[in-house]
């Protein structure tokens, strides 16, 4: 019949394997890989550590004893090593990518041969038989026992405090950790005595306390390892919370935007920030007044899954302010603009339409000579009137951030009246057309007589020509129509033919406004082609713009 110690013994090393085995579904579950295999690894070993010494104790022949007492022994290391590993990847240092790592393999193999071989040369222990306080095997630890038994302590001393200095760095609540460090230390005070008192074996007692704290541990922080591992990594707030959106881990990025954290654990977040609560499920930023200073944040959400049951969610505050400074800047100028088209559309096209009915008033009582004249204003008046409402069309289709309404617009007509146009415009200046203008429509609107004209009359006033000089050509082919400006201008150096394009470039020391070409490229942009500038032969520029061709097929 065993004796009633010899059965502690059993139960309490068998308890503790059976408690790691039964853990391991559970640590894998954990989602981050690198933090799952360690803690699987970790689970394991302790539980072989503890089978080994249940074989020592149950064994019936001595080298059966020390072979099990070595295979306990040998496991003993490995969790030491499994522990490294965990606390490694949980904290971000991936342990495959580790400093040194070939030596610390290297040596770690090198103290596991030497417990193996440890019945060749007796360095970590020897053995005798002994009947009191019942027969069996003791172990008598020797000095090189100490030493690797000190540095294990060590190396898991490490692995606490880069754990701790994660819980830390989260705002974890780490007292239910240290309480498991407290209570797995114990069994470490009987190692040390184990020699000196006779119910307790020479054994090492740590398999217990390392069992409860690794399922202890996996008990308190499982749901909440990914959380934690993720908050930490993030330098942007972040709140773990778990199936009730209740408070379960946050960073002290989070804690510090949000002091109602503080003291958090557990409680509903709609109790910690009301508006960080109902953001959860809104588009819009959330706004931050601290210091007498505003902050937009955007606030998103990660949930975690168990399968397809949500177990919690990670929450994620992101600083959007300049983004949001920003956009409020365009909701300014867009109304600014917005105000601007009123007045073109109003105040400017009413004045224009007054100007308009005089003008035809006076067609009856003008002579031959100032028929002309009279056209060319009426001709003009309703060009103005006509553009004001192009102009409200193209200003609210930028407002509104929709694509403008196209439709075919054919080509050559537009170009003859824009030929016409700054021919009156600029007596002065020869325009001519090179070969046939091409006779096909494009995918537009009327702004794109804007396109040509703003070019046609950049040709002059950029000319230093005494008798400015624009040539006007045309090409096509299946897809695509390229009309030709030329001019005899100084030219545009290279550096210049790209941001000459961009708004408010005036170049050539131009006196306008610099939104001429850039209204150019814009709308070019948005018929759905492309504008360039090429050098002209001998000297001067050439403008092309090219247009896809519309067909019946390509109509939209």
């Amino acid at each position: 019949m065993m004796e009633p110690l010899l059965i502690a013994h059993i139960t309490i090393f068998a308890l503790s394997a059976i408690a790691c085995v039964a853990a391991i579904p559970q640590a894998r579950k954990i989602q981050h890989p690198g933090t799952r295999e360690g803690f699987v690894v970790f689970l394991g070993s302790v539980a072989l550590w503890s089978g080994g010494y249940l074989g020592y104790l149950l064994a019936p022949t001595r080298s059966g004893k020390v072979a099990f007492y070595i295979l306990g022994f040998v496991f003993a290391f490995v969790a030491v090593a499994a522990w490294l590993y965990f606390c490694a990847a949980y904290t971000g240092r991936p342990p495959r990518h580790a400093p040194f790592r070939n030596l610390i393999l290297g040596t770690f193999l090198f103290f596991i041969a030497l417990k193996v071989t440890n019945p060749l040369h007796n360095l970590y222990f020897t053995t005798e038989w002994v009947t009191e306080p019942f027969p069996h095997l003791v172990i008598h630890h020797e000095l090189l026992y100490w030493i690797v038994l000190g540095l294990s302590y060590a190396a898991i001393t490490v692995g606490f405090f880069v754990l701790m200095e994660r819980f830390y760095h989260t705002g974890s609540d780490s007292r239910p950790l240290v309480v498991l460090v407290g209570l797995s230390g114990l069994p470490a005070v009987a190692t040390i005595i184990g020699g000196q008192i006779d119910w307790l074996l020479p054994l090492m007692y740590e398999p217990p306390g390392v069992a409860l704290f690794a399922v202890g541990t996996l008990f308190f922080y499982r749901q909440r390892f990914e959380g934690i591992r993720l908050t930490g990594e993030s330098d942007e707030p972040a709140i773990f919370l778990d199936q009730d959106t209740c408070v379960r881990d946050y960073n002290q990025a989070a804690r510090r935007l949000f002091p109602g954290l503080e003291e958090s654990f557990g409680k509903p977040l709609t109790a910690v920030n009301t508006a960080l609560a109902d953001h959860l499920t809104k588009q819009d930023v959330l706004a931050i007044t601290q210091n007498d200073e505003t902050r937009y944040y955007d606030v998103s959400s990660t949930p975690f899954l168990a399968g397809e049951v949500t177990t919690g969610q990670l929450v994620t505050v992101t600083d959007v302010t300049e983004r949001e400074s920003y956009r409020k800047w365009l909701e300014e100028k867009t109304e600014q603009l917005e105000a601007l088209n009123r007045v073109v559309r109003h105040d400017i096209r009413n004045d224009m339409a007054v100007i308009l009915g005089w003008a035809e008033i006076l067609e009856d009582h003008v002579d031959e000579d100032g028929e002309e004249a009279l056209e060319r204003v009426l001709q003009k008046s309703r060009h103005v009137i006509q553009f004001t409402e192009v102009a409200r069309d193209f200003v609210e289709s930028l407002s509104e951030d929709a694509d403008a309404e196209l439709e075919p617009v054919k080509l050559q007509p537009l170009l003859d009246a824009e030929l016409a146009a700054v021919r009156d415009s600029f007596p002065d200046a020869h325009f001519q057309v090179s070969g046939e203008l091409c006779d096909v429509s494009v995918l537009a609107n009327e702004m794109l007589s804007s396109v040509f004209r703003n070019i046609l009359e950049n040709a002059v006033r950029h000319n230093d020509k005494e008798t400015p000089e624009v040539t006007i050509s045309c090409e096509e082919d299946s897809d695509t129509v390229r009309v030709r400006i030329a001019d005899n201008g100084p030219g545009i150096p290279d550096n210049q033919k790209k941001p000459i394009f961009g708004k408010g470039e005036k170049g050539l020391d131009s006196p306008g406004s610099g939104i001429g070409l850039y209204l150019v490229h814009l709308l070019t942009n948005q018929f759905g082609g492309e504008v360039w500038v090429e050098d002209n032969d001998p000297n001067g520029s050439v403008f092309v713009v090219e247009l896809p061709i519309h067909t019946p097929s390509n109509k939209s």
